[in-house]
């Protein structure tokens, strides 16, 4: 029976996480590649891709690396509180902090041009960055906190007991070895930006900065067969792009080894910032502030004045809530289906790398690496792309067999279910690990068959990790727009799709997308603060 439900989850994973995929990428022939590169919008969109990623990953670095090492290294007060701060960025959508820097600094009716004359444009070349970078940088950040909680003390501790400075320290020492998360880190970020569509539209749209991803959906949109087949070309060579890079970087990683922990150890002694610590505190709070608190609080602006565009405290009233929640028929729709489809989403994960993560894990049956690594691809594969491959795979049947599941709630379930698998059967699978194969010895010696030894041993032990399994994955589905953009239809309204639109054309009145944009960034806090109670401390941020 084991060996069934192991081919079954084998036959699941090809047919939804690599044939799309695969389809995708053999349609294109030889004359789309050549419209494509000889189009002047798209190699203009490539050109932009390049140079906005580009710099976002490298201001990532810059205000990761240093951030990181102070929260770790440090005697800075109010440390682990400035940590968790910090990291709140990671959880929220990218395309929610674009609204708030639009409500601030739009060349005619910004919020901080009216009140201080700044003369802000947030759509231009460096706005877009810094939207970006402002949300993205939690890559870097998180991925060096992780490598210095874990790397040796010792290290730092020999370098100053030579007589060198903290500066020096961190130059010589924690640099080299913090060298795999600036690299991981940078990759990361430029990956995302690369494959992000709700920033480029809202801010790169009205300043002509057009990436890859909104070329895609410019094409797609054009609603013709030439069209189509350009978006296809264009989503093929993004997602090649895009998995070639991240998979020849993990192949140059896995050629060395980069120790960062050896034997015992005591606790880090911090280095003292002495006249320093709070004019550093100063900082980094204003910091931020501007980096998250600043664009919450446009939102939360926006969201609360009658009049749009002429800011006044006086202005401030609950009418914008009242019209939205209660007065707009697509907006209980879209919460509604939001919630639905997250929750559906979250639970399927979950179910599925709870049976396969034991496969994985407790066996030694072929085919397990090569699974895990198709599982991975969609999750590193940009939103358009991913889309637009599950549009051509099911808009007929799946490949012509059975219904049609285009302009369907079916499809976009799909779509994240494929999207985010991996980050479930991640979860999970550091659960597994944790658990001694011993107990299910036990079990089996007592007579227990093998669905009594997965729900009296690892469903216990496992419940944790379920429980972030289901939050990892609903989080980001409430809100999702890159592919949800591209698969929704008349009456699939969801939370993201909804707040692209009422930002974009359809909120006469204004204020909407402020309104659930906010509830959005309220959800999020409230899932990741219970998140992070339930499981005390070990998941969330």
């Amino acid at each position: 029976m084991k060996k069934s439900f192991y081919i079954v989850g084998l036959l699941i994973i090809a047919a939804l996480f690599v044939v799309p995929l695969l389809h995708l990428f053999w349609i294109p022939n030889w004359a789309d590649y050549a419209a494509v590169l000889k189009s002047e919008n798209t190699l203009k969109a490539a050109k932009n891709t390049l140079l906005v990623s580009g710099c976002v990953g490298l201001l990532c670095l810059i205000l990761g690396l240093p951030l990181s090492w102070l929260l770790t290294r440090t005697d800075l007060p109010l440390k682990s509180n400035f940590r968790s701060w910090f990291c709140l960025p990671y959880a929220i959508p990218p395309f929610v902090g674009a609204i708030g820097w639009i409500i601030l600094a739009n060349p005619v009716s910004g919020v901080l041009n009216q009140w201080f004359g700044l003369n802000l444009n947030i759509y231009s070349f460096w706005g877009l960055v810094w939207v970006e970078v402002s949300f993205l940088f939690t890559f870097v950040l998180l991925s060096a906190l992780n490598i210095l909680d874990r790397m040796d003390s010792s290290l730092e501790e020999a370098a100053r007991l030579s007589g060198a400075s903290g500066l020096r320290v961190f130059l010589d020492i924690a640099l080299p070895i913090l060298k795999p998360a600036m690299i991981s880190g940078f990759l990361l970020s430029f990956l995302a930006t690369a494959a992000s569509f709700g920033v480029p539209a809202l801010i790169g749209g009205p300043a002509r900065i057009y990436l890859m991803t909104t070329q895609i959906y410019t094409y797609q949109r054009m609603g013709t067969a030439q069209g189509m087949q350009m978006s296809i070309a264009v989503s093929v060579l993004l997602g090649l792009s895009t998995l070639v890079l991240l998979y020849s970087a993990q192949m140059f990683f896995g050629r060395g080894k980069n120790y960062t922990v050896g034997g015992k150890s005591s606790r880090a002694s911090l280095v003292p910032l002495k006249k320093w610590k709070w004019p550093i505190v100063t900082a980094l709070s204003a910091l931020l502030f501007v980096i998250f608190v600043l664009p919450i609080l446009g939102v939360l602006l926006s969201a609360f004045s009658s009049v749009q565009g002429s800011w006044s405290l006086s202005q401030l009233s609950l009418q914008n809530y009242t019209r939205v929640l209660f007065e707009t028929e697509e907006t209980i729709r879209a919460i509604t289906q939001s919630l639905m489809l997250g929750l559906a989403a979250a639970v399927i994960c979950t179910a599925f790398s709870f049976f396969f993560n034991y496969f994985l894990h407790r066996t030694n049956w072929k085919g397990r690496n090569i699974s895990t690594v198709a599982v991975s691809i969609p999750f590193s594969t940009p939103g358009t792309v991913l889309a637009l491959a599950f549009i051509l795979t099911f808009s007929q049947g799946y490949f012509g067999f059975g219904p049609s599941l285009y302009n369907t709630l079916a499809l976009i379930l799909l779509a994240y279910i494929v999207k985010y698998m991996s980050l479930s059967l991640k979860t999970l699978g550091d659960g597994y690990q944790q658990i001694h194969p011993s107990l299910e010895e036990a079990a089996r010696i007592s007579g227990a068959s093998w669905f009594r030894t997965l729900f009296t041993i690892y469903g216990p032990l496992l419940k944790t990790a379920m429980m972030a399994s289901v939050f990892l994955v609903f989080m980001p589905v409430i809100s999702e727009l890159t592919m949800t953009i591209l698969l929704t239809g008349p009456g699939l309204e969801t939370i993201g799709t909804l707040i692209f639109q009422l930002q974009e054309y359809s909120d006469m009145g204004g204020g909407g997308a402020a309104v659930l944009s906010s509830l959005v960034v309220l959800f999020i806090l409230v899932l990741n603060f219970s998140l992070k109670t339930l499981s005390k401390g070990r998941y969330g941020l």
